[in-house]
């Protein structure tokens, strides 16, 4: 029996994209709703810090020496939502259908970061505006934590660690907005089939 071929033409490559673009959106919107930590209806609470630098370690200055005990005991705690596919393991170990999990802490050390909020949908990040701006901040499993800087404390920071650490920062748009990618590929397989009607129409001598 002849293979079957998907004839080389305007048409054909078309409906091969759009089945490709279909295929992409329908994997990916589960999987996004099922291992993200953000809300699924509209809301602009996720709070997020993108990573500056890093802190060098066991620096001796009046600050930088107490870093870790100033941000775990002075900072701002956001707990960490669990995602969708953490909740349905944790019900599966509840009824006994899976072993539990081996927990650790996994405590980073003190970083410098920029803190935001996103305007998130369905899972996915739309877009951000500044919440505390620059800060010290640290993770462990359940948490986030944060320690906004006064421009003193900040000031002196950099002098105890002997250079600037915002030099050469770009803000990462990309991982707070990535969302509208999802909404390119929509737009995309619209357009596509669009096209696909315009042809079929052309096709059957309607236009």
């Amino acid at each position: 029996m002849p293979a079957l071929r998907l004839p080389l033409t305007n048409g054909g490559v078309g409906m091969l994209l759009r089945n490709i673009v279909a295929g992409v959106l329908i994997v990916a919107l589960p999987v996004i709703l099922l291992m993200t930590d953000r809300h699924w209806v509209l809301s602009d609470q996720h709070r997020a810090v993108a990573h500056v630098a890093d802190i060098p370690p066991n620096l001796s200055g009046e600050l930088t020496r107490d870093l870790d005990r100033i941000v775990y005991y002075g900072g701002i705690h956001v707990p960490r939502e669990p995602t969708k596919a953490e909740q349905l393991y944790q019900l599966l170990v509840i009824t006994g259908r899976a072993p539990p999990a081996r927990l650790t802490l996994d405590r980073t050390p003190p970083h410098y970061g920029y803190s935001v909020r996103e305007w998130s949908f369905l899972g996915m990040p739309f877009g951000w505006y500044e919440e505390y701006g620059y800060v010290v901040y640290a993770r462990d499993r359940w948490q986030l934590v944060m320690a906004p800087l006064i421009p003193q404390a900040d000031a002196m920071l950099m002098k105890e660690v002997g250079r600037d650490l915002k030099q050469g920062f770009f803000f990462p748009f990309w991982a707070h907005a990535w969302g509208w990618l999802y909404v390119a590929l929509v737009a995309l397989w619209g357009w596509l089939y669009y096209r696909g009607v315009l042809e079929w129409r052309r096709a059957e001598g309607i236009i």
